[in-house]
């Protein structure tokens, strides 16, 4: 049975080739904003009382070809099934991020950083509500077994961390901040990103900029 989605806007991010992280980085630098198409702008009513909001994409850019088992790039020794990852080889090429809603101006929406090219068909926008969505009892999974779980999770959230240095003789550790490494093959995982990354310069003629909306963070 045949299945078509239509596109209702794009997604525009800073990133055009090889640079996307693999999941949202919410402080990630660069204009972020999705464009509805106008005759979908009603449907926007009310939408600005959420902080936050779920975005559904279609990764238009990824290869067909779909792996039922697979390795995260967080720990790669370890099989997981297709479905036990967040890799963009799907049978149906569905993303799904949580995003901040910053600000809405008539089809234009300012959100924080999302996994996405720019150019990104948008399929859906959804609400994200905290007595529905946010699970007490959730756990990480496979994630949850990982040796050096804190410090992964660091890493794909972007933040300033503690980094252990084993093979010294006396070990310490010390503070710092990781960017992350240009993104050399978007299709392959999805599941967690390199340390390193840099977002090309981007900047767009538009009103609602990041700069101007920081105070409503």
């Amino acid at each position: 049975m045949a299945i078509i989605f239509q596109s209702i806007g794009t997604i525009h991010t800073p990133y055009f080739d090889f640079n996307t992280p693999h999941q949202p980085i919410p402080d990630a630098p660069g204009d972020f904003w999705i464009t509805l198409n106008p005759e979908y702008a009603s449907a926007l009513k009310t939408l600005e009382n959420f902080n936050y909001i779920y975005i559904l994409y279609h990764l238009d850019q990824v290869t067909p070809s779909v792996k039922l088992l697979t390795h995260s790039p967080w720990a790669p020794e370890l099989e997981i099934g297709l479905f036990a990852s967040r890799s963009p080889n799907r049978p149906n090429p569905i993303g799904l991020s949580i995003v901040q809603l910053k600000a809405i101006q008539g089809n234009e929406l300012v959100i924080s950083g999302i996994d996405a090219y720019n150019g990104t068909p948008l399929l859906d926008i959804k609400p994200y509500m905290y007595f529905q969505d946010s699970k007490e009892d959730a756990n990480n999974g496979w994630f949850d077994s990982l040796p050096d779980k804190e410090h992964i999770i660091a890493h794909a959230l972007g933040l300033s961390h503690e980094h252990d240095h084993p093979h010294h003789e006396h070990p310490h550790s010390h503070a710092h901040d990781h960017d992350r490494h240009s993104r050399h093959d978007r299709t392959s995982y999805e599941d967690g990103q390199d340390c390193h990354y840099q977002a090309p310069e981007h900047t767009r003629d538009h009103k609602l900029t990041k700069h101007h909306l920081d105070h409503n963070d």
